[in-house]
């Protein structure tokens, strides 16, 4: 869920907000980003606002929001992911927003005492270990023709490795992660779909939402696992 947006970077009201989430998560709560420089940044800045609080952080760093959200759910812990789509944005999953919302209004943070200051764990290996898990389930040679819109978002890092996986002949539009430019609209991506005669289309959406399209229908997906378990019985 959707838990802040700003059109302009502001370190300062993350930092608060990382107080905020810090004093709701009571634990570790996973930190990640996409490829922008400002969501870096803004992840840092959160970051020191959850540790303050005497919370402790697991850095996955750079990583697709959905697999994050998956990472996250098989770990049994909640996440706060900082990315860039026309504003910085941070989304949560596992933690109560109206809490978080509540204490922020109010600044009833939880202060840690300097020697209880929590601690940043980590992890620059989680994108790799989550694919190494979903792809010893799915072996597929499906021999298909496939149209992907990144969004700029860092779902290109799937690639080549899901598609030679799949057995997936892709290409890949909207594939500039860094990029602060507005990525080309849905329009673009369903013309070429039907256009050039793709088996089906994947587009990955920067709140962590996949659409699979396929002969102007649609579905949607929150989880790589559903999404391939889908694709696997119906393609």
């Amino acid at each position: 869920m959707e838990l802040y947006y700003s059109e302009k970077f502001n370190p300062e009201e993350l930092a608060l907000l990382g107080r905020a989430i810090g004093t709701v998560a009571h634990g570790t709560t996973i930190a990640g980003r996409d490829g922008r420089a400002l969501s870096r940044y803004g992840k840092r800045a959160m970051v020191v606002g959850i540790v303050s609080t005497g919370s402790t952080t697991m850095d996955v760093r750079l990583m697709p929001l959905v697999a994050l959200k998956d990472f996250a759910h098989k770990k049994g812990l909640p996440i706060a992911y900082v990315y860039y789509y026309r504003g910085v944005r941070v989304e949560v999953s596992g933690l109560d927003v109206e809490e978080i919302q509540t204490i922020l209004e109010t600044r009833s943070f939880i202060e840690a005492h300097p020697s209880d200051i929590g601690a940043t764990v980590y992890y620059p290996n989680a994108l790799d270990d989550f694919m190494n898990d979903l792809l010893k389930k799915y072996r597929l040679n499906l021999r298909k023709k496939v149209l992907v819109d990144a969004m700029n978002t860092p779902a290109i890092l799937f690639f080549p490795r899901l598609s030679d996986a799949l057995g997936l002949e892709v290409e890949i539009i909207n594939d500039m992660m860094t990029s602060y430019l507005p990525p080309k609209p849905k329009e673009v991506f369903l013309h070429k779909l039907k256009k050039e005669d793709y088996d089906f289309g994947l587009r990955f959406r920067p709140d962590g939402i996949v659409e699979f399209h396929r002969k102007g229908e649609g579905e949607e997906f929150s989880s790589m696992w559903t999404l391939l378990d889908y694709i696997k019985k119906n393609v």
